[in-house]
């Protein structure tokens, strides 16, 4: 109860907020105030709405009752004991009455008897002489007498059970009186019991009304105190307004410059737009004389490998000549000068080899698998394939910390760039082993090596390094 209560408290408490606030044009603390006095009107409407009649009225109602039933039970119970009386009564006047009918009755019986000797006495009988025996017509007027007296005495007896029977019916009547009153009475003590039920329901509801009284009286402190910390929360919040509504103000100019520099920005941006529309096609028109420069630069490499090759054979051819035209007996320094002319041959060669690198690098390189038995026949042919510096590429991807610089190095070397460099290593394994090896990741412009291909790389670049070493050490 004392739920529901409070929320229909808090809902009334947040609607008056909102309607005040928004008819006061922004004033918070007349807002709150106004909310607060909804909020207690509120609890104050639900108590009187759900309390029992529990007032002093409505007790002193429930006593009058109360005493009014408790007459009616004494009344009620002395007629029981006036009905009593006379019930007592009426079998005393029955008892006395039949004692009376008894005597009747043996008196009844005694003028039979004395009928029976009359009749007897009215036989004709000799004269008698005695004188002490009462003469008949004695005897007739006692006879009258005792017929009146009888007769009398049945109507007594008539009039008794005339009386008996009224006395029966006034008895009946008083014992069905009884009964009801009996009953009323049942009734009444019932209806007293669902009274004072009724009595102590209603103390224990005042109670819990006095206990909720309380709590409220303890929620209302407590909304006090919240409402005088929520009052200089809101004069806070007025000096922030005040304080955003001057730097608003102060900020209109700016805000009025940056919508002009805005515009003057779209316009710089729609034609910086422009320019990049024309610098991505030029981009792509240089991308494709790179590609057609590269073609020719490949098909240049490999004539210049093949006069190098050709070269390679007829100074080796020369020497071979020269060995066998050979005069242990010619002067030594000559010897000496021919030799040095072979080594300035040779390192004319090697100063050739520096000023163009390409030469080398561009040569597919000759690989040493043999330590290398798991290495299947795919991945051997793929490497056979690759320029040396496709390698170098590989080798940076796998082992460089940072290998986006060292691509970068690598494709300027060859008059290329990393991303063609990655398209050309992809494309040979594409067209060898059926797919891609190298991968974008997380890094822009850096991939990484395919996670099922690793094993199958590093066997590539263990390989590699062998014959680098080998190379090194002839």
């Amino acid at each position: 109860m004392t739920g529901n209560r409070f929320t229909l408290s808090s809902i009334a408490f947040g609607v008056s907020f909102g309607i005040t606030l928004g008819l006061s044009q922004g004033n918070f603390l007349g807002a709150i105030g106004s909310a607060s006095l909804t909020f207690l009107s509120s609890q104050i409407g639900c108590i009187i709405a759900n309390r029992q009649p529990t007032d002093s009225d409505e007790e002193e109602q429930l006593g009058w009752r109360i005493e009014e039933v408790r007459g009616h039970i004494r009344s009620l119970q002395s007629r029981r004991a006036t009905a009593y009386e006379d019930l007592t009564q009426l079998s005393q006047e029955r008892d006395r009455v039949s004692a009376t009918l008894r005597s009747l009755q043996g008196q009844v019986h005694q003028f039979q008897s004395r009928d029976n000797l009359t009749s007897n006495l009215s036989q004709p009988v000799s004269p008698s002489w005695n004188l002490s025996t009462p003469s008949p017509r004695r005897t007739m007027a006692e006879l009258q007498s005792s017929e009146a007296l009888i007769k009398n005495s049945e109507a007594h007896i008539t009039s008794l059970e005339r009386e008996e029977a009224d006395l029966t019916r006034s008895l009946s009547a008083t014992l069905s009186t009884q009964q009801w009153a009996e009953a009323q009475l049942s009734s009444t003590n019932t209806e007293l019991n669902q009274i004072m039920a009724q009595v102590s329901q209603q103390k224990a509801n005042k109670t819990q009304i006095l206990q909720e009284i309380t709590q409220l009286e303890t929620d209302r402190k407590s909304i006090k105190k919240e409402l005088i910390t929520l009052q200089a929360d809101v004069q806070s919040l007025d000096l922030y307004r005040q304080e955003l509504s001057r730097l608003a103000r102060s900020a209109e100019p700016v805000r009025d410059q940056v919508t002009a520099s805005t515009a003057s920005l779209q316009t710089a941006i729609a034609q910086l737009q422009d320019q990049i529309g024309s610098l991505h096609g030029e981009l792509e028109t240089l991308e494709t004389q790179i590609l057609d420069r590269r073609t020719q630069k490949n098909s240049l490499d490999l004539e210049l490998v093949t006069l190098r090759t050709q070269k390679e054979n007829t100074a080796s051819s020369a020497e071979l000549n020269n060995l066998a035209s050979f005069d242990p007996w010619q002067d030594p320094i000559v010897l000496n000068n021919k030799s040095n002319d072979k080594s300035n041959g040779r390192s004319n060669g090697k100063a050739n080899g520096k000023s163009n690198p390409n030469s080398d690098s561009i040569a597919p390189v000759k690989l040493d698998f043999s330590q290398e038995p798991n290495l299947d026949a795919t991945w051997t042919k793929f490497a056979t394939l690759l320029p040396k510096y496709e390698v170098q590429a590989l080798t940076a991807i796998v082992r460089h910390a940072s290998p986006a610089q060292r691509l970068k190095q690598i494709a300027e070397a060859n008059l290329t760039m990393p991303e063609l460099l990655i398209d050309s290593i992809n494309e040979r394994a594409l067209e060898v082993v059926g797919d891609i090896i190298l991968e974008p990741s997380a890094q822009p412009g850096v991939p990484v090596i395919a996670q099922e291909y690793e094993g199958a790389i590093q066997a590539i670049l263990r390989a590699y390094d062998r014959t680098k070493k080998a190379e090194s050490e002839a």
